[in-house]
């Protein structure tokens, strides 16, 4: 994805290589190492759907995404969107992005990897005056662009899986809004 969004950038003053690093590696694991301390548990990571923690985490992203220049929101489902508008703002937006959930005792990169190298990617585009340049709109979760930081993929809480993204693909059941809390 990072491939993608910056294939094709020239590099005129050594500027955009001095970006790469600083955004792309030093920031980016600063962010992970942020989020990855974000936890309901001491000693382990655990950040289920709607949990204190699942909140503060998506604060801070919030704060990412409003950094690199997105526009954002939270949905019904609590999925938390980051989005730049395109050249072409009818054209299908592109979602990038993964989940900020964990699993009980989960890796630091659980989703936050996702989230994370989608709003840097962004930065590096909004830094050197080309995020505005887009064809199409992104979404962090996706280009049009839309960074999306869903909800609930790990099913921890309520036994169902992939509610968030679900709901943004227009595809939960009327019945998932009954599954109780564990």
């Amino acid at each position: 994805m990072i491939v993608v969004l910056l294939c094709g950038i020239e590099e005129k003053d050594g500027k955009t290589r001095s970006l790469y690093s600083e955004i792309l590696r030093d920031e980016a694991v600063a962010r992970l190492n942020d989020l990855g301390k974000v936890s309901d548990a001491d000693g382990y990571l655990e950040r289920t759907f709607m949990s204190p923690a699942s909140v503060r985490a998506g604060f801070l992203i919030r704060e990412w995404m409003e950094d690199a220049g997105l526009r954002t929101w939270v949905d019904s489902m609590g999925n938390l969107h980051g989005r730049v508008e395109g050249m072409n703002a009818s054209a299908q937006a592109l979602l990038i992005g993964s989940h900020l959930d964990t699993v009980v005792d989960a890796g630091m990169f659980d989703g936050s990897l996702g989230i994370i190298s989608a709003i840097s990617a962004l930065k590096v585009l909004k830094s050197i005056g080309k995020l505005g340049e887009l064809k199409r709109p992104v979404e962090a979760s996706y280009l049009i662009s839309d960074v999306i930081a869903f909800s609930d993929e790990e099913g921890v809480r309520f036994q169902s899986t992939f509610l968030g993204s679900a709901a943004v693909a227009g595809i939960l059941p009327v019945t998932a809004l009954k599954i109780s809390d564990k």
